[in-house]
This record gives C-alpha cells, structure tokens and sequence, in this order.
C-alpha cells in the first residue's frame, strides 16, 4: 500500500536555499578555517581554557560566517556576546545607587543644617 519514495533531487538536507552542496562545501571548510583562528584569539584574549567552551564557540562562529537564516545566525552571534562581554549593569540597579547617593546627601546636609540652627537661634 505505502510506498517508499524514492529521491527525487532537490537540494540535500542542510544545504541552504540557492546554494548546491558543491557550491556550499568550499564556504563552509572556508568558514570552518576562519571560525578556529578566530576563536584562537578570542581565547587568548578572555584566558578561556575549557574545552567544551572553545569547541561551542567554533561552532557558533562557524554559523555566524556561513550563509544561512538570519534567525541561526543572530542566536550564535548573541551566545559568542553571552559568553566573551560582560553585561552591562542593570538599570534598576543605577537608579537604586542613584537615590541611595541622593537620600545620603540629604541625611548628610540635614546634620549641618540641625548644627547651624541651634547656633542662628541663640543670637
């Protein structure tokens, strides 16, 4: 009853849309060369020494420098950030440190201001 389809051409899996799997493999072995010497000072650079760390940030180079869906290429290029930037500091936390700097002045000019009264009273 079911027959097994036979292949009948088309691009192979994981070949990107206009690209042949000739045509992609010199790119990728090309991608594959620039994503190690890349990540070679990337880890020299922020002293990465696990391995399984180096090896995720190959692949995610290797993705970022082949063609492909922009949607794979973004989410390596946001992990390689993740991993190699530091965040920056929350907002909430500036405002936080901010009021808290406001509210010492404050405490800060009311003592000197409590010192000058009793003195402005007296006269």
């Amino acid at each position: 009853m079911l027959q097994v389809r036979e292949n009948k051409g088309g691009r192979p899996r994981g070949t990107p849309d206009g690209y042949t799997a000739e045509a992609i493999a010199p790119i990728r072995l090309q991608a594959k060369k620039d994503a190690e010497r890349i990540v070679k000072i990337m880890a020299k650079e922020n002293e990465i020494d696990d391995e399984y760390a180096i090896e995720a940030l190959k692949t995610s180079v290797e993705i970022m420098r082949e063609p492909g869906q922009t949607r794979d290429r973004l989410t390596a290029a946001r992990m390689v950030l993740d991993f190699t930037k530091t965040k920056p500091i929350s907002k909430s936390e500036v405002t936080i440190g901010k009021a808290e700097a406001f509210l010492e002045s404050l405490l800060a000019d009311d003592g000197t201001e409590e010192d000058e009264q009793p003195n402005g009273s007296e006269t």
